[in-house]
């Protein structure tokens, strides 16, 4: 079955990850489709909307590859940190799948490049236990964030998720939280400055205030209200078996499981203090939940998690479908 390719070590198994998640956008490639609503993007999240453009290949091709690599980073993260008692690529399996579920998530948003960024800004301070050069880490954490707040300002609320990973990971207090702080700082100093060079300073800096609304809601299909709703069962499962999940791990992989909990946790607000609600913005929380939930799959019995697996696979192709056709 489809799940045994990944449950496996091998390198080439991450690479599968761009087949898997080309697949899933198979039904846009076959029948095209209108990308929905997308409402007053940030400075440079509009400049990369330009770029990518919003017909042709290019807006339906970069979303899987961009997701793809993400699940590539999860896994890299479970293995680095040994937070699965088993070495598979469910972690990435699971982002992928996760993002394929609404219709809403497979046309291009500036937010998937924020996905990324998260995933590097997790894995550069889940290294801070006992590791070497632990102030470069936060540093580097911190200005990864500072690049995916760039696209998706609400990003910003998970500076508080990693003020608490740094307090579980090691020692919080203002020197550590500083080191972060600069990272995001300096990230902002240079996007400010190249937006001035450009003549954009006032754009940028009202764009990025205003990427925090809470009163906008911009209108959704019935089929890409259905995917995200299919959210709330790997939730639902992620939070009540949290305790489970660090179970006979080591310390550095128990106290990474804690971190990604609470980057889950921030994953809400950021998503609805986004610059309009809309359905898309609900994919913020598919890299920390499907890293959690991958874990969850590798603990299920192979027949098990194959029919959790196919149940949600086929369901993510079928609504894709439908809500094109409909």
């Amino acid at each position: 079955m489809m799940l045994s390719l990944f449950r496996t070590n091998q390198s080439y198994a991450s690479l599968l990850l761009f087949v898997y998640a080309l697949v899933l956008q198979l039904p846009l490639f076959v029948l095209g489709g209108e990308p929905v609503e997308s409402g007053p993007d940030s400075y440079y999240g509009g400049l990369l909307r330009t770029v990518v453009g919003t017909g042709g290949l290019l807006p339906i091709l970069v979303p899987p590859l961009l997701i793809a690599v993400t699940g590539i980073v999860a896994n890299n993260f479970a293995d680095r940190f040994r937070i699965s008692r088993t070495v598979t690529q469910f972690p990435g399996v699971c982002v992928v799948l996760l993002w394929g579920l609404s219709p809403a998530f497979h046309y291009f948003d500036p937010l998937q490049f924020s996905h990324l960024f998260l995933m590097l800004a997790v894995g550069s301070l889940g290294g801070t236990y006992k590791g070497r050069a632990n102030e470069v880490a936060r540093f580097n954490a911190g200005f990864w964030l500072g690049l995916a707040s760039l696209l998706h300002p609400s990003y910003l609320i998970f500076i508080l998720a990693f003020i608490v990973g740094i307090s579980i990971l090691g020692t919080t207090n203002l020197r550590t939280i500083s080191q972060l702080l600069v990272g995001t700082l300096l990230a902002y100093v240079l996007a400010a400055t190249t937006a001035y060079l450009i003549g954009d300073l006032r754009v940028f800096y009202e764009s990025q205030l205003a990427g925090f609304n809470f009163g906008r809601v911009v209108p959704a299909g019935p089929y890409d209200l259905l995917g995200a709703g299919m959210l709330v069962l790997p939730l639902l499962i992620v939070v009540m078996t949290s305790n489970r999940s660090r179970l006979m791990l080591n310390i550095e992989g128990s106290k990474n499981v804690s971190f990604l909990y609470w980057v889950l946790l921030f994953s809400l607000p950021v998503a609805v203090c986004a610059v309009g609600l809309r359905v898309a913005d609900v994919q913020v929380v598919v890299p920390p939940l499907g890293l959690l939930l991958g874990l969850w799959i590798g603990r299920q019995p192979p027949a098990r998690a194959e029919f959790y697996h196919l149940l949600y696979f086929a369901a993510a192709l079928i609504l894709l479908t439908v809500a094109i056709t409909d």
